[in-house]
């Protein structure tokens, strides 16, 4: 599980250095090896410790190709995914096409998820902040209708 948010500057060849709260348990989890993709449905990117990266892969290799939306899903996240290290300095360099993808030039944000980190141009994610918030009871509610669970059991 990775937690929090931090602040990470890129490097000419478009390297940042990971932050070490999540540095330690990316080498732990996967000895460093990653794989980096876009996020379908916002414009950041989505980084995988390698076995969780497996995990995904395989999920979207077992629905059928035979709908569009699952080829245009499968494409997107297996098409524009890309191994990556963390180098000896504890850097990650992100392909151009990603950094093109995601707005991301000279700084980059390092989002804690469950099982990935997401990472967000600065300015893209200043901007999504009060959307998010404003929008963030409708989300509940429809996260109670899909997953049947009580709002009043999550302590935020």
């Amino acid at each position: 599980m990775f937690r929090g948010i931090s602040k990470a500057s890129l490097d000419d060849r478009g390297r940042f250095a990971m932050p070490t709260r999540f540095r330690d348990a990316l080498r732990s989890r996967s000895d460093g090896k990653l794989v980096i993709t876009i996020d379908r449905q916002d414009k950041c990117l989505l980084l995988y410790p390698d076995g969780e990266w497996t995990a995904v892969e395989n999920g979207l290799e077992r629905l059928s190709n035979l709908r569009p939306a699952v080829r245009q899903l499968q494409r997107m996240i297996v098409g524009f995914a890309t191994d990556v290290e963390l180098d000896n300095s504890g850097r990650v360099l992100i392909p151009p096409i990603l950094r093109n993808y995601a707005e991301i030039d000279r700084s980059v944000m390092v989002m804690g998820q469950p099982n990935k980190l997401e990472l967000w141009s600065e300015e893209i994610l200043n901007a999504e902040m009060p959307l998010w918030r404003s929008q963030g009871n409708e989300a509940f509610e429809s996260l109670k209708e899909l997953a049947d669970i009580q709002l009043a059991d999550i302590r935020l």
